[in-house]
């Protein structure tokens, strides 16, 4: 599986991997965003939340198996 990326959207992501709600809820995500996640794109989401991008990419991947090989 490839890796997430700055422009990989949090949409993408929740609905290809429900189980990484945690990791956005662990940077301020509401519970509202789980039915309907947003369109942004990870670069975005962290500027926002005041999250280091290569440190949620890495707490995606472990959450998410993405990064395996």
């Amino acid at each position: 599986m490839a890796e997430f990326n700055a422009d990989t959207t949090v949409r993408h992501i929740l609905t290809t991997y429900p189980q990484a709600f945690a990791v956005f809820e662990s940077h301020g995500m509401c519970e509202g965003c789980k039915a309907d996640p947003p369109p942004v794109p990870l670069n975005q989401f962290a500027g926002r939340h005041g999250v280091a991008l290569p440190r949620l990419i890495e707490e995606l991947n472990a959450a998410t198996g993405a990064g395996d090989a």
